[in-house]
């Protein structure tokens, strides 16, 4: 009789420490070269000048209130949109190593697994927020000059407008952050895909249903906090008696931190423990 020998373990090599800036770096990586991270910002900015350019081309300036909260809000009209975009964006960026497992060779490289899954977060967070900046930004430029040539100029820089469209693209970070989180929990682009425009379409309109139906207060006072109501206050401008913006923007952005802490508690805590 023989006897296989076993293979030889290898020691982990030592000395070699994993550095916050090359995880960050590896998801970059990642994110830029699917075509899908591409084709979702094309998406984005099609959606966002489509949007601009027929509204510069319909709408005429207010006689009363203010000209830059009227084109600003404009400027960010598309964001409910794009929003939709981004959520898919974030699913797939983690869902799809999930369902190719390509995940293990993340989590091998990565063996603590959280620091991979915040740098995720953050990258596609960030990019979430440029393409928000971007598109808002074009779009103002858009509406602006639309309006400029019917003879009501407006500026970037007017009291309030730059704050608006900063916010827009925060509104953006906040939905790619939130889905990637779901993506980590779920384990599925489509569950993830469908958990968070459920989150972020059906959720309010159920709300508004309910709150009409049931005439209950609770559910009216509770609706502006309601993720994709809080887009809106995030990216008004402030103006008297405009009645667009239900809460402040701190409240907003408490609010935002709320829904992020909601899904990535448990998104780093399932990550941490569970098999993949």
């Amino acid at each position: 009789m023989t006897a296989t020998a076993p293979s030889p373990v290898r020691d982990a090599p030592s000395g070699v420490r994993l550095r916050l800036d090359g995880v960050v770096l590896s998801e970059l990586l990642k994110l830029v070269t699917v075509r899908s991270t591409w084709w979702s910002i094309v998406v984005s900015v099609l959606l966002a000048l489509a949007l601009a350019l027929a509204l510069g081309a319909v709408v005429t300036p207010p006689k009363e209130g203010s000209v830059s909260a009227f084109v600003a809000g404009g400027a960010t009209l598309h964001l409910q949109f794009v929003g939709l975009v981004i959520a898919v964006l974030g699913s797939l960026s983690l869902g799809g190593e999930y369902s190719t497992g390509m995940i293990r060779s993340t989590y091998t490289a990565v063996p603590r697994r959280v620091p991979s899954l915040l740098a995720r977060g953050v990258v596609v967070a960030v990019a979430s927020f440029v393409v928000g900046v971007l598109t808002c930004v074009g779009s103002f430029a858009v509406i602006a000059g639309m309006l400029a040539a019917k003879g009501t100029p407006t500026s970037l820089l007017d009291d309030g407008v730059l704050g608006s469209l900063l916010g827009g693209g925060l509104f953006l970070a906040v939905i790619g952050a939130f889905s990637v989180a779901v993506a980590a929990l779920l384990r599925s682009t489509a569950a993830a895909i469908g958990l968070s425009v459920g989150v972020l379409f059906v959720l309010p309109l159920l709300a508004s249903i309910a709150g009409g139906l049931l005439q209950a207060q609770w559910i009216i006072d509770v609706s502006p906090y309601l993720l994709s109501n809080l887009g809106l206050a995030l990216s008004s401008v402030p103006s008297e008696g405009s009645g667009v913006e239900q809460i402040s923007t701190t409240s907003a952005l408490l609010a935002s931190a709320g829904w992020l802490l909601a899904v990535w508690v448990p998104a780093l805590t399932a990550t941490r423990v569970r098999d993949v």
